[in-house]
């Protein structure tokens, strides 16, 4: 399906966790010969005019990407690598993907794009879980995430109830995602295994 460019946001790919229950670097595993991180970069380059990989790791993602964006913070988490990647970006708006995703498509990024500027963050809620690393945020939030981060605070979710959020769910995610593939994330060698076994 044909998917128009879209304007005034920039795409986001967040490499920057521990990986502490993989292996290996998540972004780099494979599947069907493609490594995730490179699925993810094709998928964007098809849509944003301005890409960005957000990690502590240059050396590893160099070849990858023109823009590397590390931590502002010596606190890690997502939401210091969203804040890191506000900070730089040149439009208002940055769409997240977590770099252990492979199955997002394109019909939710542009869903999830759709919705106004005027909300400080878009995100979907799958099946009752928030997906808060599948998701759009908006520059207004950085003194927030600033506060938030400098008090220690690392939960996505509990920043989401302070800014102007808007939920996607239900129907709205079923349209453009019917089994919900897009959500799937490999965190272990066992969810690596269970995604192989279903193909």
């Amino acid at each position: 399906m044909y998917m128009s460019r879209l304007e005034g946001i920039s795409g986001v790919v967040l490499a920057g966790g521990e990986n502490t229950r993989f292996p290996s670097p998540k972004a780099f595993i494979e599947l069907g010969g493609e490594a995730i991180i490179d699925r993810s970069l094709r998928l964007m380059a098809a849509l944003f005019d301005e890409i960005i990989i957000s990690t502590n790791q240059p050396d590893m993602y160099f070849p990858k990407c023109e823009v590397l964006i590390g931590d502002v913070s010596t606190q890690r988490g997502p939401a210091t690598g969203i804040l890191s990647c506000l900070l730089n970006i040149r439009n208002d708006r940055a769409f997240f993907i977590a770099c252990d995703m492979p199955f997002v498509n394109s019909e939710l990024i542009a869903l999830l794009a759709s919705y106004s500027s005027d909300y400080d963050a878009v995100v979907p809620c799958h099946m009752g879980t928030l997906e808060p690393l599948i998701a759009v945020y908006h520059k207004r939030i950085i003194p927030m995430l600033r506060k938030y981060i400098g008090d220690g605070v690392k939960s996505l979710a509990a920043i989401l109830k302070t800014i102007n959020t808007k939920y996607v769910e239900g129907e709205q995610l079923h349209r453009v995602d019917e089994d919900g593939r897009s959500f799937i994330n490999i965190n272990t060698p066992e969810d690596l295994l269970n995604i192989d076994n279903r193909r």
